[in-house]
């Protein structure tokens, strides 16, 4: 028998157990490896669904900006028109005025 036959079984036993442990490890980080795919795809999954909600958000904010432009457009055309028929209710009033004084002086240059 060989003297280092002993040497060789405490080896081969040892190296056993390193490849159990090698193996081990191997899928254990092969299953690390697909978790953080996994992780990855998820999140990747909910930048999108954010992304989505707040293009959403956008549009009807851009939306009720639009509604609320067009009504302060609308109201400034309401008073741009109340405005003018003022002024053409005060100009009427001052013109029959400049009327009523001139012809209140023409009575009394003719009645004298």
């Amino acid at each position: 028998m060989c003297e280092w036959k002993p040497d060789f079984d405490g080896l081969n036993e040892r190296v056993t157990k390193i490849e159990g442990r090698m193996t081990q490890v191997e899928h254990d980080v092969g299953k690390m490896r697909s978790e953080t795919q996994e992780g990855f795809r998820a999140g990747a999954a909910q930048m999108n669904a954010i992304n989505t909600s707040v293009d959403n958000l956008a549009h009807d904010f851009g939306e009720r900006m639009n509604g609320f432009d067009k009504r302060l457009v609308t109201e400034k055309e309401k008073w741009g028109e109340t405005l003018r028929w003022v002024v053409k209710v005060v100009v009427k009033l001052l013109i029959a005025g400049c009327a009523v004084a001139m012809g209140i002086t023409a009575v009394q240059q003719f009645v004298k």
